[in-house]
């Protein structure tokens, strides 16, 4: 699941004069086609990273609802999020004028992202999660699972605050192992392994995460895209939080059961103790998630999966 460098946004194609007169056409286009009743069209840049494209998928349907008549187009680093996606209209496609421009390639570190996003879009907040719409959720890399309940589980982050260490992943894979649960894990060629039952790292495009997460049990994994991905996809997550806090970041969600370092300075990217440089740590902590034990971690699988009763029913009992 690798990315490219980011694309060159829209407006900033044009000299500071022309995207005035730019902005100018837009807005004359927007209404003299709204009084005229001519379709209009929408373009939404995002082009970033997984994680942030998952946050803004309910502000697509937010965007439909508040103007029907528009044509939505979509430009984004990971079109296969949008598969099947009702509210887009078109996913990367050549838009020269479009009659209203919104850029969602930023984020607030005190508003919610969901609500940063559809405040930049001109829509009310949608109170629904990200989710997928894929009509086939088959993938041939499920050959290679288990034929039993999984976990999925991914060492990777892009903040070096965001990791765990490999000797704290190895103790809670022993752990899930002495209980005969069966893991695989997910993320890009850089992440670290961390010798799970079955390695998909660098494997997967992110529809085939998104269908071997939906899959899965239960995701373990840090503050990240795929723990994202797996909600979106409605399989319960137990996340790892050190910087970031996940109110500003996800807020409530019944799926999500946050362990976090539980130090004075825990979310300081979204609080009072701001971070100045992502990943950096502003106390010099060489270890920001060292005081999350694995046992704190497994108690944490375990009350998921007794919460919901991953094991004993539902789409993973039906593969055991």
């Amino acid at each position: 699941m690798s990315v490219d460098p980011l694309p060159v946004l829209y407006e900033d194609r044009f000299h500071a004069v022309s995207r005035r007169v730019d902005r100018l056409r837009r807005a004359v286009s927007w209404r003299a086609k709204g009084w005229r009743g001519k379709p209009r069209t929408v373009l939404v840049e995002i082009n970033w990273r997984l994680g942030d494209e998952i946050m803004a998928l309910p502000v697509y349907e937010a965007i439909k609802n508040t103007w029907p008549d528009a044509r939505l187009v979509v430009h984004c680093t990971h079109a296969g999020l949008l598969e099947g996606n009702p509210w887009v209209d078109a996913v990367n496609e050549n838009c020269e004028q479009p009659d209203r421009y919104i850029c969602l390639r930023s984020a607030s570190r005190t508003e919610r992202r969901i609500a940063h996003y559809a405040r930049l879009a001109g829509v009310a907040a949608p109170a629904a999660p990200p989710t997928l719409y894929l009509q086939d959720w088959e993938s041939p890399l499920f050959a290679e699972l288990p034929d039993a309940p999984i976990v999925a589980l991914a060492a990777g982050a892009t903040w070096p605050t965001k990791r765990w260490s490999h000797r704290q992943w190895h103790e809670l894979l022993t752990m899930l192992r002495k209980k005969g649960i069966a893991t695989v894990e997910l993320g890009q060629s850089t992440d670290e392994r961390i010798s799970t039952d079955v390695s998909l790292i660098d494997r997967t495009s992110v529809r085939d995460a998104a269908c071997v997460l939906r899959r899965a049990c239960l995701f373990v994994g840090s503050d990240s895209g795929l723990m994202h991905l797996a909600l979106a996809v409605d399989t319960p997550v137990v996340a790892l939080f050190g910087p970031t806090d996940p109110a500003v970041l996800v807020g409530e969600d019944p799926r999500l059961l946050s362990v976090t370092n539980e130090r004075p300075c825990q979310g300081c990217w979204n609080g009072d103790l701001r971070m100045h440089e992502p990943g950096i740590c502003p106390l010099s902590i060489p270890d920001c998630l060292e005081t999350i034990t694995p046992a704190a971690v497994f108690a944490a699988i375990q009350t998921s999966m007794e919460a919901k009763k991953i094991l004993e029913s539902g789409p993973c009992a039906s593969s055991s």
